[in-house]
């Protein structure tokens, strides 16, 4: 039996008309027998600090032309079913979700055109059977870069379905440094504090420094030369994280937020 829904159509997805809050937490959902993600979602947030917007990304090679379409044409009767299995595991809970169909012509860019829309602090969605992680992470970061308008970053949470969770910030974010780049960060710091003048110098400044140096060599005649060495590194890497998943499970490649995986609340 599916639940009635009452369908309120817009040219453009805005927070305010919908009256949701700013730092919701979007979830996407595509099939209704894989909604582990949105029960993980419901479980851990409180919807009485930040609302929970189910999403449906209706891809169509109109894309966000659909918008002109009738009600019926966005609405299927698969979204139907799609959105009463949601809402059934929202009451489960005893919570409330808030609803959206969102036409478009891929569901990367659907995703993440609607967090920046909505102010999403966090987009939670459901491990791929045809990419890891780490492409559903990079595949939303790529949509993400190709945002015109100003960009709000998030948080992405893949939930495994036996609860495990990878959790990537989507846009500029501090880099994981290994130990021994921190180590030569260290040493490099204790070289240059020693000469005159320059104890007061901070680490970020030698970073600064570093960084603003490789972008002039990177530009100039030394691209080719760079290049060669980062693709010895990436190699080098690559071969010891094949080596590490063979042993253990694989770490995302980004900064790991708190324990229970909430992002920071930026409803205020």
């Amino acid at each position: 039996m599916h639940d009635q829904f009452q369908l309120l159509q817009r040219d453009t997805v805005e927070r305010e008309s919908l009256n949701i809050r700013r730092g919701n937490v979007l979830v996407p959902v595509r099939d209704y027998n894989t909604l582990t993600h949105l029960r993980w979602a419901l479980e851990k947030f409180d919807i009485r600090e930040q609302d929970i917007v189910v999403m449906s990304a209706r891809v169509s090679r109109f894309g966000s032309a659909a918008y002109d379409l009738v009600p019926e044409q966005i609405f299927s009767d698969y979204e139907q079913t799609l959105f009463t299995r949601a809402v059934a595991v929202a009451e489960s809970f005893g919570k409330k979700v808030s609803l959206l169909v969102v036409p478009a012509g891929d569901v990367w860019t659907a995703i993440v055109q609607t967090a920046n829309n909505l102010d999403s602090s966090a987009v939670v969605i459901g491990v791929s059977s045809k990419m890891t992680p780490e492409e559903q992470a990079f595949a939303l970061g790529r949509a993400w870069e190709s945002l015109t308008e100003v960009k709000r970053q998030f948080v992405l949470q893949v939930v495994h379905p036996d609860g495990h969770l990878d959790t990537f910030r989507i846009g500029p974010h501090t880099p994981t440094m290994k130990d021994e780049d921190v180590l030569l960060l260290h040493r490099l710091w204790l070289n240059i504090t020693r000469e005159p003048g320059l104890e007061n110098v901070h680490h970020h400044e030698i970073l600064t420094e570093a960084l603003t140096r490789f972008a002039h060599d990177y530009g100039a005649r030394e691209r080719a030369e760079i290049l060669k060495e980062l693709k010895r590194a990436g190699a080098t890497d690559a071969a010891r994280e094949r080596a590490e998943r063979a042993s253990s499970r694989p770490t995302p490649l980004v900064r790991k937020e708190g324990d229970d995986g909430r992002p920071p609340d930026r409803s205020s």
